[in-house]
């Protein structure tokens, strides 16, 4: 049977993430070729980079590296013999198979590189002998394939030259060396631990780092070796201590003795967001390597995922299938045993900041109750606007726990025979929903206080002796050009003014009439605020609205107004602009209200001498604690209510009073 290599090659896939796949891949080859002869006394790998001329001179002077176009990986292993040849010409070749060869590794070496110049000396049945091909992206693959003998010589070598990176790869490959460096460690670490790892050198340009060395130096000799079972499966995993300038903090999964995919710890280990501490003061993280038969077997073609299980559910329906999530599990408690002294501290510390957070926004103090295992996962490093939203998460996880009990004794209701244990769940349910109710109604009857004391303090004169614009008061009621799909139920007080308000259907805040879907109007008049209200109980079906509301600010203490500005004029204004135009239903139909849909007006002021002499001379009938007026437009159907800041607030604050108290907080 013929392979088309052009065609094998081009089913292979390799992402930008694993750039550096191919080089990995033929220095695992050459560790290979080197354990293949037992004579070999000392294996020696030597690694250089070739960067782009091109970009040096473009950029003299920059700071990153040129990038990298070729590598050139040189071993003195047992070389290109004959088998050997034989097996690289043979796709999916299975003489490696017992050393997790998969016969495709060098497919990938075109997924990145142009080419692929290979230079092999080698002794064989006493002879020596040179072999030189290249594997290019064509039909047969082999191009330029010649075998000559030399002169003995106690010399062997065998250079694999990764030629010509693809320019949409280069943008992605790492240029710093000791990066590098360290990614072969990670994917090869097996090896390296190991008494008869290869000493693998890289050259790069004057740089040389011995990998070996920089392995040693950063894990110290500091390894963990332990052993755990899920059900059948048999695990090992390698835990370091790793005194790197990176964090790592990390489970690398491994197949065949190279890491194919890696997970972050703290996602079971919160407290590894971070550098641990020694005992001298010096930060290191953990690297876990996990190896396994049953990683071997699951591992795809490229090395590059291993096919777990979905999640643990299915891995229990499947007694032969492992979830990653249940190694990770296994894998955390394994590090907490082995780290506990350094872990123990520094989860305290990391949770004082979680929980002085929690103490600030009481509407989360439920969950030190009810999810203190989550809270005890939420990373100390998150900045105040993450940290609410990790809460947030929890919160909506136990919310949605608590309707879904709720619902459930609903059920039980239902089919009730035993009292005694209704009564029992009941009262645990109740006590749950109570204290999840509690913290939230108290963070929402907090905010009414401070809205309050703000509206407050926004109608004094200023320092200065001025008084706000009648936009901050405004602003504190309704953000000004917005309508109410914009915002949330929380992000507005209309209850300062009325309760039912917050229960509408529609409103347009700062926003000019013609701007209005639900109004057919060309006016540029722009009222404070015009709410259209959901229909009432018992009313006619195709009613879209029950009720339209008008609101006015002005400026606290303003005495000028002209005939104009007069507010109450305004409000006239605005209900006929709304009478004499169309309305819009749902359906963007018109529909004609004029004679049976009131219109509420409110004009938030100071009941100023001009302001008095306004009413007055309007026929507005005061109100019966004489800090506002009253009247009734039967030519709009226009009720219009003026309210004095002082009633406003102390309305409101009459309305909430109750609630304040339960929380022990002024009400004067």
């Amino acid at each position: 049977m013929l392979i088309d290599i052009k065609g094998k090659i081009n089913e292979k896939r390799l992402s930008y993430a694993n750039t550096l796949l191919p080089l990995y891949e033929a220095i695992v080859n050459s560790v290979q070729a080197i354990e293949e002869d037992s004579a070999t006394k000392t294996g020696i790998i030597e690694i250089s980079f070739i960067r782009s001329k091109l970009k040096e001179l473009e950029f003299p002077n920059q700071s990153n590296k040129p990038s990298i176009v070729d590598f050139i990986i040189k071993d003195n292993g047992v070389g290109f013999t004959e088998k050997n040849y034989e097996s690289f010409n043979f796709a999916h070749s299975t003489y490696k198979e017992k050393k997790g060869g998969k016969g495709i590794g060098r497919f990938l070496w075109l997924r990145a590189f142009e080419k692929v110049e290979i230079e092999s000396r080698y002794k064989e049945s006493g002879k020596w002998h040179l072999r030189n091909f290249n594997f290019e992206p064509t039909k047969n693959g082999i191009e330029k394939h010649s075998l000559e003998s030399v002169n003995g010589t106690d010399s062997r070598y065998t250079i694999v030259h990764l030629k010509s990176l693809k320019e949409d790869f280069q943008k992605w490959c790492n240029t710093n060396t000791e990066d590098i460096a360290l990614k072969i460690i990670e994917h090869c670490f097996v090896y390296f631990l190991r008494t008869d790892c290869p000493r693998i050198i890289i050259m790069d340009g004057e740089e040389q780092i011995v990998v070996n060395d920089l392995f040693g130096l950063f894990t110290r000799g500091q390894v963990a070796n332990k052993a755990f079972q899920i059900r059948a499966e048999n695990f090992n995993v390698n835990i370091v201590k790793l005194y790197s300038s990176k964090v790592d903090n990390k489970i690398h999964f491994c197949a065949h003795t190279r890491e194919v995919q890696n997970e972050k710890l703290n996602t079971e280990i919160p407290e590894l967001d971070t550098y641990l501490t020694d005992e001298n003061g010096q930060k290191f993280s953990i690297a876990v390597y996990v190896t396994g038969d049953y990683l071997d077997e699951k591992v795809n073609e490229e090395r590059t995922v291993i096919q777990f299980a979905k999640n643990t559910e299915e891995s229990l329906q499947f007694p032969n299938e492992v979830a990653q999530e249940e190694i990770i599990e296994t894998v955390s408690e394994l590090v907490r045993e082995e780290y506990s002294q350094y872990l123990d501290n520094l989860s305290e510390v990391r949770f004082e900041r979680v929980k002085r957070f929690v103490h600030d926004h009481p509407r989360y103090r439920q969950l030190m109750k009810y999810r203190m295992q989550d809270l005890k996962r939420v990373p100390s490093n998150l900045s105040d606007d993450k940290m609410e939203i990790e809460l947030f998460k929890i919160q909506q996880g136990l919310d949605f726990e608590v309707k879904k009990e709720a619902n459930e004794i609903l059920r039980f209701i239902e089919n009730i025979e035993d009292k005694d244990e209704f009564n029992e769940k009941f009262n645990q349910l109740y006590d749950k929903i109570i204290e999840v109710g509690n913290s939230k109604l108290s963070e929402y009857i907090i905010h009414r206080k401070l809205v309050l004391d703000l509206l407050e303090k926004h109608i004094k004169r200023s320092n200065e002796g001025k008084f706000q614009k009648e936009d901050a008061v405004h602003r504190l009621i309704f953000p000004l050009q917005t309508l109410s799909d914009d915002i949330g139920f929380e992000e507005h007080n209309l209850w300062v003014i009325d309760e039912r308000l917050s229960y509408h259907k529609y409103l347009a805040s700062d926003k000019k009439f013609k701007a209005l879907k639900e109004l057919k109007s060309e006016s540029p008049e722009r009222p404070d605020i015009i709410v259209f209200n959901k229909p009432f109980a018992f009313t006619n079906e195709d009613k879209p609205y029950g009720s339209i509301v008008l609101i006015e600010f002005k400026r606290p203490m303003r005495d000028d107004y002209t005939e104009k500005e007069n507010p109450i004029a305004q409000i006239n204004r605005y209900a006929g602009e709304i009478v004499s135009n169309e309305v819009m239903d749902k359906d963007n139909r018109t529909f004609d209200f004029r004679d049976n849909t009131p219109i509420y007006a409110y004009i938030i002021c100071d009941l100023t001498k001009n302001l008095r002499k306004f009413a007055k001379d309007g026929g507005y009938k005061p109100l019966p604690d004489n800090d506002g007026f009253f009247f009734f437009n039967d030519n709009y159907n226009l009720y219009v209510e003026i309210i004095s800041f002082d009633k406003l607030i102390r309305d409101s604050k009459q309305r909430n009073k109750v609630l304040f108290e339960k929380l022990n907080l002024p009400t004067i």
